[in-house]
């Protein structure tokens, strides 16, 4: 089944059981999210489409994150029980399976490699090329400066400083409060180029 999501909505709580059903995103971004031992969630990174979330109830495990929506957008749902009575968890849906997974664990490791770049200006330039990667656009709809914030472990003026940084540096073109025109090769080069490794 298809249906809308508000932006906002939450998707899945890390911990949780007995789930459903399980999610692929159609349109839209959603942030994931996790808690470690302070129970304090803080967002991994950011997702969008073709991403399931929730597919671990296939297998009747927990929800290992929880995501929520930055964006409207659309999901699919699928039933567990479904999926479960009919049969259908098979060597070609376990494959599937398997393959987001790697998917997942790919995206996860670009973020991972994003809050390891020295200095906010390439960590933020990594993120927007991430952004225009999951919109397959150039035209970029940005999260919110508390989100990015958040992501890049940074404070919402630092970000705002740094966003008016990178249209200085011809990085991106503002279109409006939520929207800028990236430039990529100058984001590839001022996240990990030879300005990068100079300390910019």
């Amino acid at each position: 089944m298809e249906r809308p999501v508000r932006k906002g909505e939450l998707l899945l709580r890390q911990g949780q059981s007995g789930q459903k059903t399980f999610k692929i995103v159609k349109t839209g971004i959603v942030v994931m999210l996790c808690s470690g031992e302070d129970g304090v969630e803080r967002p991994i990174g950011l997702f969008g489409a073709g991403q399931p979330l929730g597919s671990t109830a296939l297998v009747q495990e927990p929800a290992a994150v929880s995501c929520r929506t930055l964006t409207a957008g659309r999901i699919c749902e699928v039933p567990v029980e479904a999926v479960l009575q009919q049969g259908l968890l098979d060597s070609e849906l376990l494959r599937g399976l398997a393959q987001s997974y790697a998917h997942t664990n790919a995206r996860l490791a670009d973020w991972a490699r994003i809050a390891r770049i020295r200095g906010v200006t390439g960590q933020l330039a990594a993120t927007l090329l991430q952004l225009a990667n999951l919109q397959r656009s150039s035209l970029v709809r940005l999260p919110s400066h508390q989100v990015l914030a958040a992501l890049l472990s940074t404070t919402r003026e630092t970000i705002a400083r740094t966003l008016r940084q990178l249209a200085l540096r011809h990085g991106l073109v503002r279109r409006d409060r939520w929207h800028c025109e990236i430039q990529r090769d100058i984001l590839i080069g001022l996240a990990g180029g030879p300005a990068q490794q100079a300390g910019t």
